[in-house]
């Protein structure tokens, strides 16, 4: 009973991360491009969306790990 629990919860978990995850990674991907359009580049607006770019792609990795990790169904 338990242990199904929290499997569910780390589902639920994995998803929510997952998803997260995409979605930080594709307005970091925005951002980043935006900043570049200018003629002068904006430095500030280049480097906020490398890095919600990438910390959105490794919690997507982390949620994907996480729900391949779930332990099966007894």
């Amino acid at each position: 009973m338990v242990a199904r629990q929290v499997r569910e919860e780390m589902a639920e978990a994995s998803r929510i991360l997952t998803a997260l995850g995409l979605v930080a990674a594709s307005v970091g991907l925005t951002i980043y491009g935006i900043g570049a359009a200018f003629v002068e580049p904006e430095d500030f607006q280049m480097n906020t969306g490398m890095i919600i770019m990438v910390i959105g792609a490794i919690a997507a990795v982390v949620g994907i790990v996480m729900s391949k990790r779930i332990p099966e169904v007894d």
